[in-house]
């Protein structure tokens, strides 16, 4: 039992510095994807009459800085998930010895 305590707690600490470095890069990716769209605004190259015209010549300029978004904000939900279920176990595990010790 000691054994699956430690592994389960492993699991559960890799799975945070998994779901920390993909917030990281996730929050690099908006950031990137942020600045890169001011420059444009500031240079006029995205105009529009409206906010909706301004997003849809954005989304046209700057795709790939929105599809590295998408995918990253993507890995950082899976990353999430794992690091839930990673936590689901540790405590199971924490409930078992509970039970075994009452």
């Amino acid at each position: 039992m000691s054994k699956r305590i430690g592994q389960a707690c492993d699991r559960l600490k890799e799975a945070r510095l998994t779901l920390w470095e993909a917030a990281e890069k996730a929050m690099c990716a908006r950031l990137n994807l942020e600045k890169e769209r001011a420059a444009r605004l500031m240079t006029g190259e995205i105009v529009g009459k409206n906010e909706s015209e301004r997003e849809a010549r954005a989304r046209e300029l700057l795709h790939a800085l929105y599809e590295a978004v998408e995918i990253a904000e993507a890995e950082e939900r899976h990353a999430r998930l794992a690091f839930d279920l990673a936590k689901l176990e540790v405590e199971r595990v924490e409930a078992v010895l509970r039970w075994l010790k009452s």
